[in-house]
């Protein structure tokens, strides 16, 4: 922008460098919305296993042992840190993917390339549907052990592909226009 002038003042005219700002192409926002719906669904996703975490480890919810307090008394110190470790670092693994969601949709919605940025987020969504169909394929009693049969199966092998292909179309907006920018100089 001119720096001695800004819109809005008398006689200011845009300069060079904003015509040319004004006339690059911008990336398309339907592509940024639907890039990160996937790291929304797992955030979403990660609030409702931190919630049932709370509601079952904490306060025993459907279990006979009751709450966490109520299994503690009588039992030895060790047993009793050991499964609080436990607990609390399983409880650890939503908050965490919470936060990593939380940081991946905004780095994904910016409107600056991150082309390293989603290839690795193709890669690891590859490697999830890779893992989803030898799983089905090698392994299906451990993927019904683990509720990933059936109509669950299909939506989490629909999500990661649909992940990995986002991904994929953002790499190659990234790098199409890292392109158009090293040949603008």
């Amino acid at each position: 922008m001119s720096p001695e002038r800004k819109p809005g003042d008398p006689g200011w005219k845009p300069s060079e460098e904003d015509i040319l700002a004004a006339q690059a192409p911008r990336p398309q926002f339907a592509l940024r919305v639907f890039s990160v719906l996937p790291f929304i669904l797992f955030g979403a996703f990660s609030v409702i296993a931190f919630v049932s975490w709370i509601a079952v480890v904490i306060f025993g919810v459907g279990t006979d042992r009751g709450a966490v307090w109520q299994w503690a008394a009588g039992r030895s110190a060790g047993e009793v840190v050991s499964q609080l470790v436990l607990a609390i670092m399983i409880g650890l693994i939503p908050v965490g993917v919470a936060v990593l969601s939380i940081w991946a949709t905004l780095r994904g919605f910016s409107d600056s390339p991150a082309l390293y940025f989603w290839l690795f987020t193709e890669i690891v969504f590859a490697v999830a549907t890779l893992a989803l169909v030898l799983g089905r394929v090698q392994w299906p009693e451990f993927m019904a052990s683990i509720a990933l049969k059936g109509t669950e199966w299909w939506f989490a092998f629909v999500v990661v592909a649909y992940s990995m292909t986002m991904a994929h179309l953002r790499v190659r907006r990234d790098r199409s226009r890292l392109a158009v920018e090293d040949d603008d100089g």
